[in-house]
């Protein structure tokens, strides 16, 4: 088992960056052109298309997990540990010049957080829209649509639809309106058509009519708003309202990352390049304190030192480093004053690394009394090799085989229900259930593992310091 998760870990890390970056590339091109486009071949070519390579990039990650032979997660992360350790080259007895792969911890949460909106929206928005024009006014398009203001003659069947808080109505109506002649001097026909309307429906206002001159069998579709029946005219796959609000909350999503990226970034606010004039201490993981958001910290124990471990916050499961470096040895980092991240009203830290003998490190920060702590203890001086590099040891780069089977199934399903909406074939009733089952079911699953994550995790840490003397 161990030799095939080697054998595959390399492999795995790229492809997983390949899976996470093109993901979200794709899903972000299938959903732009489910939005903004026409029917046409080439929206049809690029939704298809796109919906194909995701199915491509989620087999491939299949099927490299089932060659890794389904390790455990504590197996890979080790075998990444280790993959880290002989990749690296420097000297214990020293410092890397430069601490490489910090890009990687916002690109992750980045990613997740993208992708997870994202697939969210897809299936439901594939399975509101039409894929292809339909019925009455795919036939007016074809023989050549003409959209008309014209008087409202009579109204019937109305049905209400007033919602409780009478904050907003609207009625679908059979409307009789008279098309003109095509060659404008003869009697117009009398059509009728059905539609919904915002307000009630009233003889004598106007209505905004389709139809195909030439062709006045093929009767007329209308409504009150003329962007509504160019749009079922062109073929675009979803109404304006729909289209409006789905965009909205892609641009509020775009938006928030970007101002996370640009502003916070507060997990990243480490020594990045060691010119010698950091503040060192030789440390050894002890283990972890806690766990969760709040207690997201190792231990770590300094060397000459009596008055307890000082206590690193990390970016990731502190329980999964712990496991997976043991009780590594190197040398905690910092520059008193500087990197300091935090919200206005805290937690404050200033931004510190955990080096390893090993070659990799692990970001995090030090709250102000373990960094006055760690700075009683004075600095240990460790040369630094300005020519040599660190490696972020990043527990999520090797997702792939760490993921559970059950997400790996879910992945699959999903890929599949966006194939099969992605067909340029009509079918509302059809296409709504999957869209709908899609989105409900990936929310339903990505619930399922919060609830499911925080006990199993608690009842691992072992709660506090008895995680840390289990560790050691």
């Amino acid at each position: 088992m161990q030799h095939s998760v080697i054998r595959t870990l390399g492999p795995a890390v790229v492809l997983g960056k390949a899976v996470a970056w093109g993901a979200c590339t794709l899903m972000t091109v299938l959903l732009g052109c489910w939005l903004f486009m026409v029917k046409s071949t080439m929206r049809d070519a690029l939704v298809l298309g796109c919906a194909g390579a995701l199915a491509v990039l989620a087999v491939s990650a299949w099927a490299l997990r089932r060659a890794s032979g389904n390790a455990e997660p504590a197996e890979v992360y080790r075998a990444l540990a280790d993959r880290l350790s002989r990749a690296g080259e420097n000297d214990p007895g020293e410092l890397p010049g430069r601490l490489r792969g910090a890009s990687a911890l916002w690109n992750n949460e980045a990613l997740v957080v993208y992708g997870a909106v994202v697939a969210l929206i897809l299936p439901l928005a594939l399975g509101v829209g039409e894929a292809t024009p339909s019925g009455k006014a795919a036939d007016i398009a074809s023989a050549g649509a003409v959209v008309r203001a014209l008087p409202v003659e009579s109204v019937r069947d109305v049905v209400e639809d007033e919602h409780r808080n009478g904050s907003t109505y609207h009625c679908t109506v059979t409307v009789t309106v008279t098309l003109p002649a095509a060659d404008e001097a003869g009697r117009g026909q009398r059509v009728d058509f059905r539609s919904e309307f915002p307000d009630p429906a009233v003889v004598g206002a106007k209505v905004y009519v389709a139809h195909a001159p030439d062709r006045p069998e093929l009767g007329a579709v209308g409504d009150n708003d003329r962007a509504d029946v160019e749009r079922r005219l062109t073929g675009r796959a979803m109404s304006n309202w729909w289209t409006w609000i789905l965009a909205l909350a892609w641009l509020v999503l775009v938006v928030t990352i970007t101002f996370g990226r640009l502003t916070t970034r507060r997990d990243q606010r480490f020594p990045r390049r060691l010119r010698g004039n950091e503040s060192v201490l030789r440390a050894r993981v002890s283990g972890y304190d806690g766990y969760g958001a709040g207690k997201a910290r190792i231990s770590l124990d300094i060397a000459d030192g009596v008055n307890g471990p000082v206590q690193l916050h990390v970016p990731a499961d502190n329980a999964r480093y712990v496991e997976t470096v043991g009780r590594a040895e190197g040398h905690l980092v910092w520059v008193p004053g500087r990197n300091r991240h935090g919200s206005r009203k805290g937690p404050h830290r200033t931004g510190a690394v955990f080096v390893g003998d090993a070659g990799w490190f692990i970001p995090g920060g030090l709250a102000p009394e373990h960094e006055e702590t760690a700075s009683a203890r004075g600095d240990h001086q460790v040369p630094v090799n300005p020519g040599s590099e660190g490696r972020l040891l990043d527990l999520n780069g090797c997702w792939i085989l760490s993921i559970p089977n059950r997400s790996m199934n879910v992945l699959l399903l999903w890929t599949l229900s966006v194939v099969v909406l992605a067909l340029p074939a009509p079918g509302v009733a059809w296409r709504l259930v999957i869209g709908i089952v899609g989105t409900v079911g990936l929310l339903a699953y990505g619930m399922y593992l919060a609830v499911r994550h925080d006990p199993a995790s608690e009842r691992q840490s072992g709660g506090g310091r008895g995680a840390m003397g289990a560790a050691a």
